[in-house]
């Protein structure tokens, strides 16, 4: 029983599920942190617009300047033509933002979706752990109830390593791998 119970201490253990979950779902308090102080200094750079337009015209305008009508005199004749290329670029300030900005408030409300995770993956944790526990100290009397006990410890383990960007599947790989070695 002893050497069944010290098995379980090479799982990981409720922190680290819990790190391993909020990492998975980018809700970690440096990354949550990092998008709030981006949110907050966001109205510091102005936003960029840039247009560029190309107007190519050519203007055919023959221009007859004449005293008389004697064919040895020269005409001036002209063409006018004209390339334009127009280009701008603005950046615009949004100071109230300095003061208030309302993606802030976004990025502190992801306060809430920790902490549902962190009671999420706790309560499986811990389900987890119980069953397990019992399982080693009063072993089930029948098949029927040690395998139901042996799915519902898999079924919190699938959810778990999903919760946490296969955490569990990576240790038991790790676990496997250094068997091996042996």
């Amino acid at each position: 029983m002893r050497e069944a119970l010290d098995a379980l201490k090479a799982e990981p253990t409720a922190q680290e599920v819990q790190r391993a979950a909020l990492a998975f779902f980018a809700i970690d308090p440096g990354t949550v942190g990092g998008m709030r102080t981006r949110a907050s200094i966001k109205a510091l750079l102005p936003t960029l617009e840039a247009e560029l337009r190309v107007n190519d015209s050519t203007v055919d305008s023959d221009t007859i300047n004449r005293v008389d009508f004697d064919p040895d005199i020269p005409a001036l004749v002209g063409t006018t033509g004209a390339d334009v290329l127009e280009y701008s670029v603005r950046g615009r300030w949004n100071l109230p933002q300095l003061v208030f900005n309302s993606e802030v408030l976004d990025v502190t409300s992801l306060a809430v979706l920790q902490e549902g995770v962190l009671k999420e993956v706790t309560r499986l944790y811990y389900t987890r752990r119980r069953l397990q526990v019992d399982r080693i100290v009063s072993p089930p009397g029948d098949v029927a109830t040690e395998l139901s006990k042996d799915l519902r410890i898999e079924e919190l383990t699938s959810l778990l390593d999903a919760m946490t960007g296969n955490l569990y599947s990576r240790r038991a790989e790790r676990a496997a791998r250094l068997r091996g070695r042996r």
